[in-house]
C-alpha cells in the first residue's frame, strides 16, 4: 500500500495514474477542503482526513472519508510501503 498525502486543493489527472485501488489517500492542510466535495471520483476507497486540520477549519467531511488522529497517521505511514507527498 502506498500512502499519498495531499496538502493542496488542486487535483491533477496524474493522481489517478499514480494511485491504485489498494493505495490510501490522506488529506492534510488545505487539502481537507476536498473532503466537502461530492463531485470527485477518487482512485481508491481508502480515504482519510486528518482530524486536527478539519477541526481548525471547522469542517465536516463527507461520509466516504475516515477521520484520523495523529497516532493513526503515524501508523498509516509506518505500514505503507511508500509515502508520497502530493504538492500540486
Amino acid at each position: 500500500m502506498k500512502l499519498i498525502s495531499l496538502i493542496s486543493t488542486t487535483l491533477t489527472p496524474e493522481l489517478n495514474l499514480v494511485c491504485r485501488p489498494t493505495d490510501a489517500i490522506l488529506l492534510r492542510q488545505d487539502a481537507v477542503y476536498l473532503c466537502l466535495r461530492n463531485d470527485i471520483t477518487w482512485p481508491t476507497n481508502q480515504l482519510f482526513v486528518l482530524e486536527q486540520d478539519i477541526s481548525v477549519r471547522q469542517l465536516t467531511p463527507t461520509t466516504i472519508f475516515t477521520i484520523i488522529d495523529n497516532e493513526r497517521w503515524v501508523d498509516l505511514c509506518a505500514s505503507a510501503e511508500q509515502n508520497l507527498l502530493w504538492q500540486n
